[in-house]
């Protein structure tokens, strides 16, 4: 039945301009994720014209070269890769900031960096809200639970906590590197870094260092590096985790953009210790007590709920 309201409404959201930082998820997600399903065209290709060289009765010389073209050209496209976008440019002043409060890693898989549009609280927020995994990125993370927190410890700089996941649907694609269930590592290392640490198969692990620096009242500096010593290709697994990264993040802006109209007076105005005893939040609450100096301890409470 035609509805005109709805077609009104697609015709609007599809004709509404989206932020910088939105396109630019997009075309990662499109060009990466194009790059990794060509190779299985390219394999199925090559299959093809060998499995038709050596079914004849006589070798077709033909079927052979373009199987061996096909091999040649599966190998450069593995090894030579994507070259990835270059970051957003940025003044003297901000530059100076980032490096003076980020400490210089060079042997990541992959990096993204983006100027988000959202106070830095909110990215520190979202990112130590342990149950945000499965809330906001039911989709991303093929409906992941958080079982419980299993452990929580501080630490000088920060803290660290760890809780058990689980994949709850047999396809979860996550499958592929990790157990249906492992404990995930959470940890504070600095006011502006924090990283995520995922088991995988055969002791290896895969880790996302974010650093997040404000650049204003309205605006944060936000740098994803990953890390893994899984036995993958270089470019195919650094395609994997940009994709991966790019679709997550694509699904925390609309929450980022939640928090940041957040009516903080009615926040305040709520009872805070039932919100202190969430075992999810402890992270969070111990950002809040160790860098209280530097930050204004009463936003970070009021983000909390």
């Amino acid at each position: 039945m035609y509805q005109p309201g709805k077609v009104q409404a697609y015709l609007t959201s599809i004709s509404e301009r989206h932020s910088p930082v939105e396109d630019a998820l997009k075309r990662n997600i499109f060009k990466y994720g194009l790059w990794l399903l060509a190779i299985p065209a390219i394999i199925y290709g090559a299959v093809d014209r060998g499995v038709a060289a050596f079914s004849s009765p006589v070798l077709d010389v033909t079927d052979i070269s373009y199987c061996l073209i096909g091999l040649v050209i599966l190998l450069g496209w593995i090894c030579i890769g994507l070259a990835e976008d270059r970051p957003a440019v940025t003044s003297m002043e901000e530059t100076k900031q980032i490096k003076s409060a980020i400490a210089p890693a060079s042997d990541y898989i992959a990096q993204q960096t983006y100027r988000l549009p959202f106070p830095y609280l909110c990215q520190v927020y979202h990112l130590l809200n342990v149950q945000h995994l499965e809330d906001i990125h039911r989709f991303s993370l093929g409906n992941l639970k958080v079982v419980k927190v299993s452990d929580f410890q501080k630490t000088q700089e920060g803290g660290k906590i760890r809780f058990e996941t689980m994949l709850d649907s047999p396809f979860n694609v996550l499958r592929l590197w990790r157990n249906p269930v492992v404990e995930v590592e959470l940890t504070i290392h600095s006011p502006h870094q924090i990283e995520l640490k995922v088991p995988a198969y055969g002791q290896k692990f895969i880790s996302v260092l974010f650093n997040v620096v404000p650049l204003n009242a309205e605006e944060h500096h936000l740098s994803i590096q990953m890390f893994s010593n899984l036995a993958w290709p270089k470019e195919l697994l650094k395609a994997v985790l940009i994709v991966a990264s790019s679709l997550t993040l694509l699904e925390d802006l609309p929450y980022l953009n939640h928090l940041a109209r957040r009516n903080y007076g009615r926040l305040f105005s709520q009872a805070s210790e039932k919100r202190r005893s969430s075992q999810a939040m402890q992270l969070f609450h111990r950002y809040a007590e160790l860098y209280n100096d530097s930050w204004k301890y009463r936003q970070l409470q009021l983000l909390d709920y």
